[in-house]
């Protein structure tokens, strides 16, 4: 089998609700974006990064800093996320694509690629990970054939907003579904790793700071240090996920999906 490789789609806006201008607050002296960037470029089964955000004024400092640091940057509609995916996918056809999000600064390369390499092995269109984590967040993989049938088939602004997260989740059977197991040490959601709040860029800006040093932390690194310092990542216990994806997350665990193939990722070891 030949190499598989996906393009990655990093979405990204500086209007954000609860966090405004979140992509490009610092961490260690970079903006967040900056290291989502240079996380996903260490996927080896990527061969394409491309952040995509909208063309309103208020997206034209994230666009100026994409250029001004060679990051390639793609503008649409702000509403309509779906299509700033669907016109990447035109532009640069791959069969699949990564969809990660501006507010997840320590996605995991290792975890993406695994995702990648089962899709391609076995023919699937997304995956399924039966065991909740809240340290794998912001960093799926889809076939580009299963977002040309979303797009077909559904209109609903949630779809749009969201590429494509509702239909899947209720619609499980009209895709190949590939389960992945994930290691016991990463099975956990005592810990918040996504930046949507104020609370949240504190704990971040706190882990960058002694951990950071020059290049991408490791995962191992940030659950170690979780670990032993508690109440340093106790600030942003009380932050809530977004009613909407509570509500697909709880769409996801009452179905019984029909799994094509089940993996095992052994993921990072303590």
């Amino acid at each position: 089998m030949a190499k598989p490789s996906a393009i990655a789609i990093i979405q990204a806006r500086m209007s954000s609700s609860r966090l405004p201008g979140k992509v490009l607050k610092p961490l260690a002296g970079k903006p967040m974006i900056w290291h989502i960037v240079e996380r996903t470029r260490a996927c080896r089964f990527v061969d394409q990064v491309i952040v995509v955000t909208s063309t309103e004024p208020s997206d034209d400092a994230l666009a100026d800093y994409c250029a001004v640091v060679n990051i390639e940057c793609y503008r649409g509609s702000l509403n309509n996320v779906l299509n700033r995916f669907l016109t990447v996918l035109e532009l640069y056809p791959h069969d699949y694509f990564v969809r990660i999000t501006g507010d997840c600064p320590l996605i995991h390369p290792e975890f993406i690629d695994c995702q990648i390499q089962a899709l391609a092995e076995h023919d699937g269109d997304m995956m399924y990970i039966p065991t909740p984590s809240t340290l794998l967040e912001g960093q799926g993989v889809a076939s580009s054939r299963s977002l040309q049938q979303v797009a077909k088939n559904s209109i609903h602004p949630d779809d749009l907003e969201h590429v494509g997260s509702r239909y899947y989740a209720e619609n499980p059977e009209l895709f190949r579904i590939i389960g992945m197991h994930i290691p016991k040490n990463l099975q956990d959601t005592r810990w918040r790793l996504t930046v949507d709040e104020e609370a949240d860029y504190r704990l971040m800006a706190t882990i960058y700071q002694e951990l950071w040093n020059g290049r991408p932390i490791e995962l191992l690194q940030v659950l170690e240090w979780l670990e032993a310092h508690p109440e340093k990542a106790a600030v942003n216990r009380l932050v809530e996920h977004s009613a909407i994806n509570k509500e697909l997350a709880a769409k996801r665990s009452a179905r019984k999906l029909q799994v094509e193939v089940q993996v095992e990722w052994q993921g990072i070891q303590r």
